[in-house]
């Protein structure tokens, strides 16, 4: 009795450290720490006491809570997406509203635990992959526009998977950022080289544009363009 009693009473506390812990505060202590801090397991700057989790992982207890999130996503996207796809283009309007409230609530939630540094990369790398998925939810909705009839089912499939695809990828590169994190990895070169080159070619796309646009109002500007009268006096002319 006195055993189960015990039992019991070490599963609370140990429940209620690891609340306390996933609001980022410290498990014995309660003041605010460091979401990095936690994740490292290092030592609260005001108890002293470690910020691990005995008997659980802190990481687990944020992809359980995210799973429970994105199970009731796709099911609404579903639905939503079945009901869209009678109306052409409509879907593509709830898959972007899709992926925006899906990455408010399961992904960016999980960027706090990351260091600075690799958040942005981390957000920068789910950006692409959103932009990805965006476009291609586009083209999709406009190659199905002439299937009148079966455009609900075939978007009320796709929507979903489309939706998963993104928020899947983006929970696969939280969770090797987390792990990453929590062994005190320092950034690796696949974590700024994918965003760095597409940044990049970004800045160099914009850059030509620029170039171009420049060039040809300096050309413009130094064209020998006739005037009105000029060209009237021509006119003028040709007429018999």
């Amino acid at each position: 009795m006195v055993i189960a009693s015990y039992a019991k009473d070490l599963m609370h506390q140990s429940n209620h450290q690891m609340k306390l812990l996933a609001a980022g505060r410290c498990g014995r202590c309660a003041e605010r720490v460091s979401h990095t801090a936690i994740v490292r397991e290092a030592d609260c700057a005001q108890c002293g006491s470690p910020l691990g989790f005995r008997g659980g992982d802190i990481l687990e207890t944020l992809q359980s809570r995210q799973q429970n999130w994105r199970l009731r996503g796709y099911a609404l996207v579903a639905l939503a997406s079945f009901l869209a796809g009678v109306v052409p283009l409509l879907q593509v309007v709830v898959q972007v509203a899709a992926l925006f409230i899906l990455h408010i609530i399961v992904l960016r939630r999980g960027l706090i635990w990351l260091s600075p540094a690799r958040r942005v990369l981390a957000r920068v790398s789910m950006r692409l992959l959103g932009t990805a998925i965006a476009m291609s939810a586009v083209v999709i909705n406009v190659a199905i526009v002439p299937l009148i009839g079966v455009s609900a089912v075939v978007l009320g499939v796709l929507g979903p998977l489309l939706t998963a695809l993104y928020i899947e990828g983006g929970l696969a590169i939280l969770r090797k950022r987390w792990r990453l994190e929590a062994e005190g990895q320092p950034l690796r070169v696949s974590e700024w080289a994918l965003p760095g080159v597409v940044l990049l070619m970004m800045f160099g796309a914009l850059a030509a544009t620029v170039a171009v646009v420049v060039g040809a109002a300096y050309m413009l500007a130094n064209a020998d363009i006739p005037g009105v009268s000029a060209i009237a006096e021509v006119l003028t002319e040709l007429i018999p």
